[in-house]
């Protein structure tokens, strides 16, 4: 499973592989993404509120959202971060609320997800 497959949530492969690599510091390392996916999210919201948002900072904070969801396997969440981030590449943020919702609730199922299955 990759970040090309949108309807995986998780890529359980990738997961296992972290987990038996990293061992006792694997659920530190869930923990730590989880706490900091939960922020660029909350800071991704923010940014959207402000009536003309900076399409650079969304931009950058979408593409490091991806890159973390991409290093734990969160390949779902990945992809929604990657089409903001193209959406704020074409500096198109004015139809955005959607995805963010999308995104939201994409972070609350991974959060039950990773919780449940790996914690």
């Amino acid at each position: 499973m990759t970040a090309d497959q949108p309807d995986q949530h998780l890529d359980d492969a990738a997961l296992t592989d972290l987990r038996d690599l990293l061992e006792d510091d694997f659920s530190d390392l869930i923990e730590t993404f989880l706490g900091d996916a939960r922020e660029r999210y909350t800071e991704l919201v923010a940014l959207n509120q402000h009536p003309e948002p900076d399409a650079q900072t969304v931009r950058g904070t979408a593409h490091s959202f991806k890159g973390s969801c991409l290093n734990v396997g969160v390949t779902r969440l990945a992809q929604l971060c990657r089409r903001l981030e193209e959406m704020a590449n074409a500096d198109q943020l004015d139809s955005v609320d959607s995805l963010l919702a999308d995104i939201g609730t994409e972070l609350t199922e991974v959060e039950r997800l990773l919780r449940s299955q790996y914690l």
